[in-house]
């Protein structure tokens, strides 16, 4: 983590209806992490019009996955169905993967470290910038970060600061927070790397 650079970002799905790009154009933020997928086979219905919208208005923009995996090969299905979901798509900040404790997950903890890797190797061979979403117990409890160093790491920890004392590079410091154009409450981030700059001079992301 570097803190010479920061770039302020939030992130969208869904969930968060039709936004008002023009709105949200004309306030102080550089990037945007949109939904893509979730599952094995379903699509963020608003994931193409949030990425036109953010890129009209100059905004770097990555997208996610929010996994529902119980096994390696679940993962790997879910990493398909985000490659199939951001094709033809331009985007200049990472892919990543989010698993995070939920009914189908809670049961297979002993095996996050595996379908993560599964899930993150596959986007990384397809040329993408791959990045692995977490919250700060998981990445301190449950996955062994060592297997995982060759990844960046998204951390969650809505709080003043960070107390997780790995890598990352970038940091979702709330869940609540306000965004002109944009409905209800939304995720903010800020970044510690020029992702945008270190995926188009590396030709990553297909670009």
């Amino acid at each position: 983590m570097s803190t010479l650079s920061t770039f302020k970002g939030f992130d969208v799905s869904a969930n968060n209806g039709t936004i008002d790009w023009t709105k949200v154009g004309k306030q102080p933020y550089d990037f945007v992490m949109a939904r893509a997928a979730y599952g094995k086979t379903s699509k963020d219905k608003q994931l193409k019009a949030n990425v036109a919208g953010a890129q009209a208005h100059g905004l770097d923009v990555g997208a996610y996955l929010f996994s529902y995996a119980s096994s390696v090969s679940d993962a790997q299905k879910e990493a398909q169905n985000l490659l199939t979901a951001v094709s033809g798509l331009h985007l200049t900040y990472p892919l990543v993967y989010d698993l995070e404790n939920n009914s189908y997950t809670t049961k297979v903890q002993s095996q996050w470290t595996d379908m993560a890797l599964a899930f993150l190797n596959i986007v990384q061979n397809a040329g993408y910038y791959a990045m692995l979403y977490s919250n700060t117990y998981s990445l301190e409890n449950i996955y062994d970060m060592e297997k995982l160093a060759a990844f960046d790491v998204w951390v969650a920890q809505w709080a003043p600061k960070v107390s997780y004392e790995g890598e990352y590079g970038i940091w979702q410091y709330s869940d609540s927070g306000a965004i002109s154009g944009i409905s209800g409450n939304v995720d903010k981030d800020v970044a510690y790397k020029d992702y945008a700059e270190i995926i188009r001079s590396k030709r990553l992301n297909r670009l």
